[in-house]
């Protein structure tokens, strides 16, 4: 999801430089080196400046017209446009560039088991995201409402649980102070996958 307006930046943090890159083109990369697709990215806020930086052309483009009203919209948009035979759908935000290909296709592994629910990373026991939903929840994402995200339904629900070791993962870009963080840390290498646990 990409569509926020970004209000505690002097810029839309989609069109925040990555690397040699923008932000929505690496965290649409690292989606796709994952194979988690088909991928549906939900725009809203200067939605057109965002589309001409895109790189993969191999993406369905939705565009949230209520975007202000909160990712709840954003969410809604995406789960209505989803195909009849989905099973499963993981929810990844555009702030977070360091979440990684390992970390996605665990828990698409993890949604896949029968007894879970919803699958979603920890960090040092808090849960982060990106975090996947089971086709059963569904109608009550399509009832969520402001910008809580759909983190609200975790309780009572079977998760499963990726402990992850980096802990970067939990760092959004939420504002300037932020974004410099985050490329500080962009060249430390992250913890040894050897700590990764998931139950």
């Amino acid at each position: 999801m990409a569509a926020g307006g970004s209000s505690r930046l002097d810029s839309p943090k989609q069109l925040l430089k990555w690397g040699n890159d923008y932000l929505i083109n690496h965290v649409i990369n690292t989606a796709f080196e994952a194979g988690v697709g088909p991928i549906k990215l939900v725009l809203g806020c200067r939605s057109e400046e965002v589309r001409k930086v895109l790189l993969n052309k191999d993406i369905a483009v939705l565009i949230n017209p209520a975007w202000q009203n909160g990712m709840s919209s954003s969410i809604k948009a995406g789960i209505a446009a989803l195909d009849n035979d989905v099973d499963a759908v993981l929810i990844m935000l555009v702030d977070q560039p360091f979440v990684s290909v390992d970390l996605l296709r665990l828990l698409a592994v993890k949604i896949g088991e029968k007894e879970i629910e919803i699958a979603a990373p920890r960090v040092a026991g808090q849960q982060c995201n990106p975090v996947a939903f089971k086709r059963c929840l569904f109608p009550e994402m399509m009832d969520i409402s402001g910008d809580c995200g759909a983190k609200a339904l975790l309780k009572g629900r079977r998760v499963g649980w990726v402990d992850w070791p980096d802990e970067r993962l939990a760092l959004d870009i939420d504002s300037r102070e932020d974004y410099q963080i985050a490329i500080s840390l962009k060249e430390i290498q992250p913890s040894a996958s050897s700590g990764l646990t998931s139950r």
